[in-house]
């Protein structure tokens, strides 16, 4: 009897425990409480596609012109390496391969990548091996799967598939065109890699209709995919889940709260403009946060209209809710990457003008309580 007793205290206790480790919908981090810093610089200018990732040693990559070119920071963004070109097939987005520590430009749809072993100063072609989906989908020679304008990729920390390489990206029509009519045949997908980018498999669709999409991995192992939608009136981001490492994309809804714009491009059938946006995601180093899951998403924040005031968002409650927004840049503003480093820091990449779109590419380097101030902690 007095066993069963002390196993009844020890089972109450760690239930206790588990309650209150759980992050709340309106629930901060530590980082939240740091002093909030804020600060953006010019990058870039009259070019496009940004992507923007943190390597091992914490020099911090700016990309810009679909991976082509580059800028590279070794103090936390205060200073930057003058511009230069990697390659002139490096088009593509960028991943850290956090087993090696190698950073990766990898371009399916030219089946290579171009890799630096050296975070980011030195840089080298190699070939790659694209495998289709069921579909037939994602291999060269018929319907390529690309990775530019799409978010950086990551290395799976969890679960069976970990250290595995997953990139989003996207299916379009084999010659590349963006017309109206064939946006219903465009979708969201992922290539993965198990043997350190040598060879890649692409995954199952994501939703039909998307392109240009964003994903993160959960600490229980779940993978959230966010798309941009091409042909959605209602303006709100597309959800999809992965439970098998990034293979299959399930449990599709829309994003009540992320919405984005409608700029009208190309736009020639139905009746109200609608095309969104390429965003950036990330979810913070758990180092950062007391090891609970921060998503953070940027886009334009001016539903179904045109692209200006980019603005990041936070979700405390891995991506249910996102009860923090803060406004980056008033003016023109249209595609942006982020990344953080296991600092606090965090950096957006993304594309703004003054008076009109793509005048610059800018980064902006700010923390959890910058974007939190003002808000309930």
């Amino acid at each position: 009897m007095k066993g069963n007793a002390i196993w009844l205290l020890v089972l109450a206790a760690a239930m206790v425990w588990h309650v209150l480790a759980q992050p709340g919908p309106a629930e901060s981090p530590p980082a939240a409480k740091a002093k909030p810093v804020f600060e953006t610089q010019d990058l870039f200018k009259s070019t496009r596609i940004p992507n923007i990732v943190v390597a091992a040693d914490g020099s911090v990559l700016a990309l810009a012109k679909s991976g082509r070119m580059l800028r590279r920071s070794e103090d936390a963004g205060k200073t930057w390496s003058k511009a230069r070109e990697i390659g002139a097939d490096a088009g593509g987005s960028a991943i850290v391969d956090e087993n090696t520590g190698d950073v990766m430009i990898v371009n399916p749809g030219k089946g290579c990548l171009w890799r630096s072993g050296d975070h980011g100063k030195t840089w080298k072609r190699q070939e790659i091996e694209v495998k289709p989906n069921l579909l037939g989908h994602g291999s060269r020679e018929k319907v390529p799967a690309g990775t530019s304008c799409s978010e950086s990729g990551i290395t799976l920390r969890y679960g069976k598939h970990k250290g595995r390489l997953l990139m989003p990206a996207r299916i379009t029509s084999p010659n590349g065109t963006n017309a109206q009519e064939i946006w219903p045949y465009h979708y969201n997908t992922a290539i993965y890699s198990d043997d350190g980018g040598k060879t890649w498999q692409t995954s199952g669709p994501v939703q039909s209709g998307t392109g240009e999409g964003t994903l993160a991995e959960l600490s229980n192992g779940n993978i959230y995919y966010n798309s941009r939608s091409h042909m959605s009136i209602d303006h709100r981001r597309r959800i999809a889940w992965s439970y098998d490492g990034g293979h299959m994309w399930t449990d599709w809804r829309v994003c009540d709260q992320l919405r984005e714009v409608g700029q009208p491009f190309y736009f020639k059938y139905g009746t109200k403009p609608s095309y969104g946006c390429n965003a950036g995601m990330i979810r913070l180093p758990l180092e950062t946060t007391g090891g609970k899951d921060v998503l953070l998403f940027s886009t334009p924040d001016n539903p179904g209209k045109s692209r200006v005031r980019m603005t990041v968002w936070a979700s405390f409650d891995r991506g249910k809710t996102w009860p923090v927004k803060r406004m980056v840049h008033k003016g023109p503003s249209a595609y942006s990457s982020l990344a953080a480093d296991k600092k606090g820091n965090i950096y957006l990449l993304f594309e703004r003008g003054d008076k009109k779109l793509y005048e610059h590419i800018a980064v902006a380097q700010f923390n959890l309580a910058w974007l939190t101030e003002g808000t309930a902690k």
